[in-house]
């Protein structure tokens, strides 16, 4: 993919996981799970983005250093089409590592000593203009980014009977233990879980109202039927 331009960049708090009740919980264990969502737009062609995602997890120790934060993001925002050596990718690095630390911050500042973070970043992205393109762009990306916007950041929910379908309810046997990667809480031996088409299990409220979200599977990017 050519390397393409950031045209537009915001940060958001999602939710806050596995919240305690002002208990005692020590930051530095604090998890931050990243979705990265790319609308792609063309220069004059004012239509609706082609949304790429990617949903990363990593400690807060990484947001709280670029290169550490640098290290995890780069090949995922190479992989967007977003060059690792380009200033708008150390400006969505800082954009994400100070918005980030603010919602963290100010989390900590209520007393609410978390699990997780889950943030989203909303990227729009476009190729190289020029100077007699410009106007023309402009309006373009306008149309483009308010598109973005008012379609969910390119997040489109799986059907209701596709969850009902697909997903498969189970309790947790010996051996198929594992952290539900959507709370980050363990799935611990008679829990109730839901499998994916993919194999991959959450706990079924959890998976359920992700996938009221996004249709991708949280872990591999499966993709559930969106109608």
């Amino acid at each position: 993919m050519a390397s393409l331009y950031v045209r537009s960049h915001r940060v958001y708090l999602v939710n806050i996981i596995s919240q305690a009740r002002r208990r005692t919980v020590p930051p530095r264990l604090m998890e931050i799970v990243l979705t990265i969502n790319v609308g792609y737009c063309s220069n004059l062609t004012p239509t609706h983005p082609f949304f790429s995602q990617r949903t990363l997890c990593f400690r807060l120790t990484h947001l709280q250093h670029r290169g550490m934060l640098r290290q995890v993001l780069a090949p995922t925002l190479a992989e967007l089409g977003i060059n690792p050596s380009s200033t708008d990718c150390q400006r969505v690095l800082q954009q994400i590592m100070e918005s980030g630390l603010r919602f963290v911050n100010g989390t900590l500042s209520r007393g609410y000593h978390c699990k997780a973070l889950h943030l989203q970043s909303m990227i729009l992205v476009g190729p190289r203009t020029t100077n007699q393109e410009s106007l023309m762009t402009a309006a373009a990306l306008a149309i483009s980014e308010s598109e973005f916007e008012s379609n969910n950041y390119g997040m489109v929910a799986a059907t209701e009977s596709s969850v009902k379908e697909m997903l498969k309810r189970f309790k947790v046997e010996d051996g198929e233990q594992q952290d539900c990667m959507v709370c980050l809480e363990e799935l611990g031996v008679g829990f109730e879980a839901s499998r994916m088409p993919c194999s991959h299990i959450f706990h079924g409220d959890c998976i359920g109202k992700w996938l009221q979200q996004s249709h991708y599977c949280p872990i591999c990017r499966f993709e559930m039927p969106t109608h």
